[in-house]
């Protein structure tokens, strides 16, 4: 692609009023990106408006197209501007609805390629397990050949992505995000945005300089969902954000999968919504992985061994359960109960719920 095609590319990219519906529509009608931009006032507002016609003519963004241009020169070999035409554009993302017409991208390329991606989804405010799911998850299935995607954002999202960048195999993780590549949102992810770009790979359709704008997060839901062959909700609420991302796994053919969590966390009721519509109820790995027909020699299921295990663990199973609860199920002195909790409790083997009601974190 020469330097003058994809200036138009992204000029029609970021051009007002022009999103992917319309700008696929006016390279379909003029036959090519250049033509396009041959076409006079009265040929464009044929096809689009006026105002479209008009911005499509300006000199507008022809600043951010430069520093677009400059962003990737600063890093050539780590930094990636993908239109549409370009040989590294996923096949998956360029098959859905209106594809985006330029990706930035920065990170390694090659995770693109790998026919195994995996969305993985959930809130921004988790339980502790609900953390600790979305690391082991991640890591496991890294681990075994799987690219998890996700969004970079608080919560599930950063855990998922530190769970595939700590696997075993190596780093296996792409990050889809909602603003322009010069912005870090939110700004506590900045070491994990730092290390996505130099072991993963962050994806965005936005110009620099975007914000985070709340129209913007269901764009990139929808680029996280295409990019992979499934979306697995970890933690969400029955309204929370992630059920659009699970909305658009349907609408595109995708398997949608949840992790059940506890009847008494508001932030599972989304994942039980969905495993009650048809979802698949995944409680390991190796549930995922059977869906992807990937053919693994050895597989952690996380199951939870029992022998020679402290009594009090045993007791919790697997909802919070309050201390009164606990010394009449273990028969035990209520203030050698508190000091044996708190030991758990910095172990980070439980939490402290609140109320006197504590949880085991299973790993």
């Amino acid at each position: 692609m020469t330097n003058t095609n994809l200036k138009l590319w992204l000029k029609l990219a970021f051009s007002y009023g022009v999103g992917p519906a319309t700008g696929l529509k006016l390279i379909q009608y003029f036959g090519s990106v250049e033509n396009v931009f041959t076409q006079n006032f009265n040929s464009l507002s044929a096809v689009v408006s006026k105002g479209i016609a008009e911005s499509l003519l300006s000199t507008d963004v022809d600043g951010a197209v430069e520093s677009a241009l400059n962003w990737q020169s600063q890093i050539p070999e780590n930094r990636h501007l993908l239109t549409l035409e370009h040989a590294s554009y996923p096949a998956e993302l360029a098959q859905i609805a209106n594809p985006p017409l330029v990706l930035f991208a920065e990170g390694n390329l090659s995770l693109l390629q790998n026919p195994n991606k995996i969305a993985m989804v959930g809130t921004r405010h988790p339980s502790t397990q609900g953390i600790e799911n979305a690391k082991s998850f991640a890591s496991e299935l890294a681990s075994r050949g799987v690219t998890v995607v996700s969004g970079l954002a608080a919560g599930i999202d950063k855990a998922a992505h530190e769970g595939a960048l700590a696997a075993t195999n190596g780093a296996s993780s792409i990050a889809v995000i909602g603003t322009g590549m010069d912005l870090v949102y939110p700004a506590s992810n900045r070491e994990t945005y730092r290390q996505m770009a130099k072991h993963g790979l962050i994806l965005s359709e936005f110009k620099l300089g975007t914000p985070a704008q709340t129209q913007n997060f269901p764009r990139r839901n929808r680029v996280i969902v295409g990019l992979s062959k499934a979306c697995l909700v970890v933690e969400s609420a029955s309204d929370g954000g992630s059920m659009i991302s699970a909305n658009f796994a349907l609408e595109m053919g995708r398997d949608v999968m949840a992790i059940p969590g506890s009847i008494h966390n508001p932030m599972a009721r989304g994942c039980h919504k969905l495993i009650k519509q048809g979802a698949k109820l995944i409680e390991t790995a190796s549930d995922v992985l059977d869906e992807f027909s990937v053919l693994q020699n050895t597989l952690f299921h996380n199951e939870i061994n029992t022998n020679n295990e402290d009594p009090i663990l045993q007791a919790l199973g697997y909802d919070p359960l309050s201390v009164d609860s606990l010394c009449a199920k273990l028969a035990i002195d209520f203030g050698e109960l508190c000091g044996k909790l708190l030991e758990l409790e910095l172990a980070g083997q439980i939490i402290n719920c609140g109320g006197g009601r504590y949880q085991r974190i299973f790993r």
